[in-house]
C-alpha cells in the first residue's frame, strides 16, 4: 500500500485488490478515521481518494493504516495545488544574514520534515517557523565558511545548495557565507540616459582573444576601460548600456578551466541558470574564491558607470540547467516547474522545463533576484530572455519594485507568443503589450522585414514608413514607439554578414550593413547593437554559437573593413537632432511625413526650433536623381557626417541619406 498527500485533507492511497475490502477503513496515526470519497480499480489495484476532516501539515510525519497495514504518507500532488500557494506564501527575506556575532539562517519548504545546514562537517538544526520558513541562528563568527543544507522529505535524507545563497565556489559545490561589506565598494551609480543605445556583449567574447591567463573574464573586460578594445572601444562609439549577456552561475561548462587550448574545456553563452543571486565563476579569474566573483563583477560594473555608460543583464528565468538539481524544486519537489494535464515538465522553452512564475514564491524568487543585482551590483536594467514564458503580473511587479530604487532602470525582453500552459492573456509577449506600458520587446517584425530589404527584396515605401515610426510590429501596434527595441542582429542566430553572405556579393555587404545600422538608429524606440555588428563579425556561417568555440564567438575589434565610424556617426546624429527621439504615436504621426511622389523612399522630419530633415533611403544600386530645394545640405552620406550644399543628389547604391533644409 502507498499513500500520497494531495492537498491539505486529501490523501490518496494505491493498494492491491487482495489487501482491499469494502467499506475498509483508514486512519492517520492509528486514530483519525479518513473518509473514502472515490474508488476506482485499475488492473490489480484499487485508488482511493481518502478525505480527513482535520487539515494535514506537510511537513509532519504521517501514517496511514488499514487492518495489518501501515505506510508512511508520503509528499504527492499537494505542492502543485493553489491552496498550498496561497497557505505558504512568506514575504520576509530568505538566505542568510550575517554579522561577526552570529549568521541566522533562512531556507523556505514547507514540506520537508527536517533540514539542517551543515558548516565544517557539522550539522545544526532548523526549527519550523512559519508560512513553510525554518530558520536557526548560529552563534559564531561565520564568515567564509562553505555551508549547503542536508534536509529529509518523506524518509530519505537529500544535500541542496541554499536557493538564495549569493556566492560559491567552483563548479556550485557549496554556498559561501559573505560579509559584503568587506567586498569592492562602488564609487558609481546607475547612468541616466533619455535616448538609450543598447550594445548586447558576452564577457568572455570581449577578450578572449588575448590569450592570457584572465582572459574572458570579468576582470579581464575591466582592464580594456583605455584600451582600443573592449570597454574603450564601445565607449569611443557613444553607446549608452552595454547589455551583459547571462552573468550569474551558470552550467554546462567546468568553472577552472578557461583555457580554450585545454581539450576539457567547454565554451557556454551562460543560458543554463543554476543559482539566481551568485555570479558566475566561468567568469572570473579564480572560480574556487567566493570573494574574487563578487567583487571582479562589481568592479567591471563600477568601471562601466565611470565611463558613463550603464549596465544591463540579461536574466533567464523561464528555465533552469537542470530541474532535478535546481535547489527550489528539490526543497519543494513539484512547485517550481510547469506541468500538463498529465503532470509532466511542459518544454516550452525547449530546454527541459519551464518556471511557473506565477507561483508566488517563485515570483518571489525572481524578483528578490532582480533587487538583489540591482541593489548590489547596481544594475541599470534588465533583458529578459523568453520573457513571453513569464506571466505579466511577475513582469509588472518587478517593474515596480525596480523603479522604486531607480526610476531609469530599463527592463525589456524577447516577447514571442509561445505555446506555454498558461492562459494567453497574462502572458507578457508583444500581444500582450497594452498591459505592459512600461516594458519593451525586441521586435522581430521591424527585423525580419529590413533583413529581407537588405537581402535584395525591394520594399515599397509606404512599408518602409511603416516600420520606422517605431510603434509597429509583426501583427500589432505598441503602446508607443518606447516599447519597441529595434535590431536585425543579436546573439542568437546569423550575424547580419553570414546572413547577408548567404546571396550577396562581398563588396556589397558593407552598403547593405551600413543600411541596417541606419535604419535601426534612426527608427524610432530603442536601437540595439549585437557586439561586432558594426566589424562585419562572422560566426563563420553558425546560426547557434552557444556551446561552440572561442576561435567561432570571439570579437575581432580590429577587424577591416568595418563600419566603426559609420555607427559612430549615426549616434551622433540621433543624439543631435531631437527628429529621431520621438516615442509618443501622436507626435511620430504628426512629425514624420511620407513623401508620396518620389520615387525613392523619401520621408521629412520636423522638430520644432529645428530645421527640417529629410531621410532618404536606396534599396539597390539603380540611379536615382533627386532634386532639392536651394539651401539644401547634405549632412550625411550613407557612412560620414558632411556638410555639403546640393540641389540634385544621385542614388547608386543602398545607403540612408539625411538632408537638412
Amino acid at each position: 500500500m502507498k499513500a500520497y498527500l494531495e492537498d491539505f485533507t486529501i490523501v490518496k492511497v494505491i493498494i492491491d485488490n487482495k489487501n482491499y475490502q469494502t467499506n475498509q477503513k483508514f486512519y492517520i496515526n492509528k486514530t483519525k478515521e479518513l473518509k473514502v470519497i472515490e474508488e476506482n480499480c485499475i488492473g490489480n489495484e484499487v485508488h482511493l481518494i481518502l478525505q480527513s476532516d482535520e487539515k494535514l501539515v506537510p511537513h509532519l510525519d504521517y501514517t496511514l493504516s488499514t487492518i495489518d497495514i501501515e505506510t508512511n504518507v508520503l509528499l504527492g500532488k499537494i505542492t502543485r495545488s493553489n491552496l498550498f500557494d496561497k497557505t505558504y506564501y512568506f514575504d520576509g527575506w530568505l538566505g542568510y544574514r550575517y554579522t561577526k556575532e552570529k549568521t541566522i539562517f533562512r531556507v523556505w519548504s514547507p514540506v520537508v520534515k527536517e533540514t539542517y545546514v551543515i558548516i565544517d562537517d557539522v550539522k545544526y538544526p532548523l526549527q519550523y517557523m512559519e508560512s513553510g520558513v525554518w530558520t536557526t541562528t548560529i552563534n559564531q563568527d561565520l564568515e567564509s565558511k562553505a555551508y549547503y543544507y542536508r534536509c529529509r522529505i518523506n524518509s530519505e535524507f537529500f544535500e541542496t545548495l541554499d536557493p538564495y545563497g549569493n556566492s560559491s565556489n567552483a563548479n556550485n559545490k557549496c554556498n559561501y557565507i559573505i560579509d559584503i561589506d568587506k567586498t569592492y565598494q562602488m564609487k558609481y551609480g546607475y547612468v541616466e540616459s533619455k535616448n538609450p543605445i543598447i550594445y548586447e556583449l558576452s564577457v568572455r567574447d570581449a577578450t578572449s582573444f588575448l590569450n592570457k591567463t584572465d582572459s574572458g573574464t570579468f576582470d579581464a573586460l575591466t582592464k580594456s576601460a583605455l584600451k582600443d578594445y573592449g570597454l574603450g572601444y564601445i565607449k569611443n562609439l557613444g553607446i549608452t548600456h552595454i547589455q551583459l549577456m547571462p552573468i550569474f552561475a551558470f552550467d554546462g561548462v567546468d568553472e577552472n578551466i578557461k583555457d580554450s587550448n585545454n581539450s576539457l574545456f567547454k565554451y557556454n553563452w551562460g543560458y543554463n541558470p543554476t543559482q539566481y543571486f551568485v555570479p558566475s565563476g566561468f567568469l572570473s579569474k579564480n572560480a574556487e574564491d567566493p570573494y574574487e566573483r563578487i567583487n571582479e563583477l562589481k568592479k567591471l560594473i563600477d568601471k562601466i558607470h565611470q565611463l558613463g555608460m550603464g549596465v544591463n543583464m540579461d536574466v533567464v528565468y523561464n528555465h533552469v540547467y537542470d530541474n532535478l538539481c535546481f535547489p527550489f524544486e528539490k526543497l519543494v519537489p513539484g512547485y517550481t516547474f510547469r506541468t500538463d494535464k498529465q503532470g509532466f515538465l511542459t518544454n516550452a522553452s525547449w530546454c527541459g522545463n519551464d518556471l511557473k512564475t506565477d507561483h508566488l514564491m517563485i515570483r518571489k524568487l525572481i524578483i528578490d533576484s532582480l533587487q538583489y543585482f540591482q541593489k548590489i551590483y547596481r544594475i541599470d536594467g534588465f533583458r529578459f530572455d523568453l520573457m513571453g514564458l513569464i506571466d505579466i503580473d511577475t513582469i509588472k511587479e518587478a517593474y515596480k519594485k525596480i523603479t522604486m530604487a531607480n526610476p531609469f532602470a530599463m527592463m525589456y525582453g524577447e516577447g514571442w507568443n509561445m505555446p506555454v500552459e498558461m492562459p494567453s492573456n497574462i502572458r507578457a509577449n508583444m500581444n500582450n503589450c497594452q498591459k505592459l506600458e512600461h516594458i519593451a520587446f525586441f521586435n522581430d517584425g521591424f527585423r525580419e522585414f529590413f533583413k529581407s530589404l537588405l537581402n535584395n527584396n525591394l520594399k515599397s515605401r509606404q512599408e518602409i514608413f511603416h516600420y520606422m515610426k517605431g510603434y509597429y510590429y509583426n501583427g500589432g501596434e505598441f503602446l508607443d514607439a518606447s516599447q519597441s527595441i529595434n535590431y536585425l542582429e543579436c546573439h542568437d542566430n546569423r550575424t547580419l554578414y553570414d546572413f547577408l553572405k548567404l546571396n550577396n556579393e562581398e563588396n556589397h555587404i558593407l552598403d547593405k550593413i551600413s543600411l541596417g545600422l541606419a535604419i535601426t538608429i534612426l527608427t524610432m524606440g530603442t536601437p540595439f547593437i549585437h557586439a561586432g555588428e558594426e566589424l562585419l563579425r562572422t560566426k563563420h556561417g553558425f546560426d547557434n554559437s552557444y556551446n561552440l568555440s572561442d576561435d567561432i564567438n570571439h570579437i575581432d575589434w580590429y577587424k577591416i573593413p568595418n563600419l566603426t565610424n559609420t555607427l559612430k556617426n549615426l549616434i551622433v546624429i540621433k543624439n543631435k537632432y531631437p527628429h529621431f527621439s520621438y516615442l509618443k504615436k501622436e507626435d511620430i504621426n504628426k512629425y514624420l511625413r511620407l513623401e508620396q511622389t518620389s520615387e525613392i523612399t523619401s520621408i521629412r522630419y520636423l522638430a520644432k526650433g529645428f530645421p527640417d530633415l529629410q531621410v532618404v533611403i536606396s534599396q539597390d544600386y539603380n540611379e536615382y536623381t533627386k532634386y532639392f530645394a536651394p539651401g539644401t545640405k547634405l549632412i550625411f552620406d550613407g557612412n560620414n557626417i558632411v556638410d555639403v550644399t546640393v540641389e540634385k543628389y544621385d542614388f547608386i547604391k543602398p545607403g540612408l541619406y539625411i538632408f537638412k533644409k
